[in-house]
């Protein structure tokens, strides 16, 4: 349960906006990575100012040492040197080393400028005098820096001063005779300086990394709004143009912007609007063109069934000749329908199956089921196939029917006391067409390619007609074809198999001298029979 209710109070402190995410994630990270980096040089610089400050008094200490290393060797001898002789000399060398002082950097010279006290204790920490009145004789308590003196050692401390009650920072230094290779300790002097002035320079250092930080945050705020909306524009702009499209309005398209990942979503978006506007404007015609073929032969058998229903018992040949004309209708309405069906079957991405085939045997089978029709139209129908023909991936069933619908198509278009002609053989790379005449068409794939081409003598094709015999429900100048039950989408068939075979089709032709229809596959195989690209065997049916 507590679970729960932390994971929905985190919820609902985290924005729903992309923009927001993205801005809150950059300065969350940013302020993290700059506050560590503040508080560690703040740390640094803060320790660097002591560490300075204590090294300009350990240099004055040691120096004020040997300088009052001979009287106060001479006060330990008993020797009649007045106490205020001392202090006078460490009263001048303050007064001087004010003036060298002052030439250091802030915020040294501010701090030993600023309440320098020198206090001198002999070995049994016995305070001998101090240039501060407040400081009373008394025996110093064993401080670390002044262990450290009596060590031949440097030690800074700071610490609450009894005196002044103020925090301050103490060094000292021993004060050593050196008298016939032997050291003795005469006494230590102390000196300390006050650590307010270092505590405001720390504060002034402390502040104007703040305010660099703070800059740089608010530089790095405007710039994550730059940055985020340079994400985020583009994905609500996608997101406005898909809302609009949801209702309806498909012209719609997205100016690719933003990172390279979002701008090619944006390219991506685009192509994909226009093929899906392209399918549903096909789809739209399918339909249309659909409804009219199917009209016009409905039409026609209504008529003849309300011809049969009134004069049909009177008059039984007149009845029986509507019926033939019914059953061809029902014939070519039964194609028609099989034809859409495998059409949209296509267009919905339902390959057939593929298999290793020797498509010869299939070619002789369709050029059997033609031949009848061939003889009957007034046509000799020659074949031009070899035995046994390379392999190829391909469907029987499909291949069939588009050979079929070729030879109907030239059987259509070819007046009587015409030819038509079967052929099948093997291309090598760019070889010339099977018919030994030039083309403009070449081939996509390397390698070897099967061939298979259905050319007629029949009234041909204009050049403006040419590049759109392939399409769905296309009418051309073909009055007779449309006479005999075509709907225009025969060849459209054959172009939708050959392209699911990864094949292609093309078509060569022009007004009177008849017209070549070729279909390029793929070869699979090798088989282990021979044969050529144009086989000298034919029959001719």
């Amino acid at each position: 349960m507590a679970t729960a209710l932390w994971t929905r109070a985190l919820r609902r402190l985290i924005p729903r906006s992309l923009q927001s995410r993205l801005i809150w994630t950059y300065l969350f990270l940013l302020s993290l990575g700059l506050g560590v980096f503040i508080t560690w040089v703040g740390l640094e610089l803060q320790a660097a100012i002591v560490e300075q400050a204590e090294h300009e008094l350990e240099l004055h200490a040691y120096i004020m040492a040997n300088a009052l290393r001979e009287p106060l060797a001479e006060w330990s001898m008993g020797e009649r040197l007045a106490p205020n002789a001392i202090a006078a000399m460490v009263d001048a060398y303050i007064q001087r080393a004010n003036i060298y002082v002052a030439e250091f950097p802030q915020p040294y010279a501010s701090a030993l400028n600023n309440g320098m006290r020198v206090t001198i204790v002999d070995p049994t920490l016995q305070v001998l005098l101090s240039s501060d009145p407040t400081v009373a004789l008394h025996r110093e308590h064993a401080h670390p820096e002044l262990l450290a003196a009596q060590a031949g050692l440097e030690q800074h401390n700071i610490r609450w001063d009894e005196w002044r009650k103020e925090e301050r920072l103490f060094v000292a230094a021993p004060i050593v005779e050196i008298k016939e290779g032997q050291q003795r300790l005469l006494g230590i002097i102390q000196l300390s300086t006050p650590m307010e002035p270092l505590h405001v320079e720390i504060r002034h250092a402390w502040i104007s990394l703040l305010t660099a930080g703070g800059v740089v945050l608010i530089a790095a705020a405007l710039i994550s709004m730059l940055l985020a909306r340079h994400v985020s524009g583009p994905i609500r702009d996608l997101t406005a143009v898909t809302e609009r499209m949801a209702s309806g309005d498909l012209a719609q398209r997205v100016v690719p912007s933003g990172p390279i990942e979002i701008e090619r979503l944006g390219q991506v978006f685009n192509r994909m609007v226009e093929r899906i506007q392209e399918m549903m404007t096909r789809q739209q015609a399918f339909v249309a063109n659909a409804a009219h073929e199917l009209r016009s032969p409905l039409a026609s058998l209504r008529l003849r069934i309300e011809m049969i229903q009134r004069h049909g018992w009177d008059h039984p040949e007149m009845a029986q000749g509507y019926l033939n004309q019914i059953a061809t209708e029902v014939e070519n309405l039964q194609r028609v329908v099989e034809s859409l069906l495998l059409l949209a079957s296509l267009d919905e991405g339902q390959r057939p199956p593929l298999f290793p085939l020797d498509l010869a045997p299939v070619l002789y089978e369709v050029a059997d089921e033609i031949e009848p029709m061939a003889r009957t139209a007034g046509l000799h129908m020659q074949v031009d196939v070899p035995p046994h023909l390379p392999i190829v991936l391909a469907n029987a069933d499909m291949i069939r029917v588009a050979v079929r619908n070729l030879l109907d198509n030239a059987i259509q278009c070819t007046p009587a006391g015409g030819r038509i002609t079967l052929r099948a053989a093997v291309e090598e790379g760019s070889a010339a067409p099977l018919d030994g005449q030039g083309s403009d068409h070449q081939r996509d794939a390397p390698g070897p390619a099967l061939m298979i081409q259905v050319k007629d003598t029949g009234i041909g094709i204009p050049a403006e007609h040419l590049p759109h015999i392939f399409e769905r429900f296309y009418r051309g100048p073909k009055a007779q074809a449309r006479r005999r039950g075509s709907a225009g989408i025969g060849l459209s068939i054959v172009r939708a198999i050959v392209e699911a075979h990864g094949g292609n089709v093309y078509a060569e032709s022009a007004p009177g001298q008849g017209s070549a229809f070729t279909i390029c596959l793929p070869v699979a195989g090798q088989t282990g029979a021979p044969h050529s690209p144009l086989a000298p065997s034919s029959d001719s049916l």
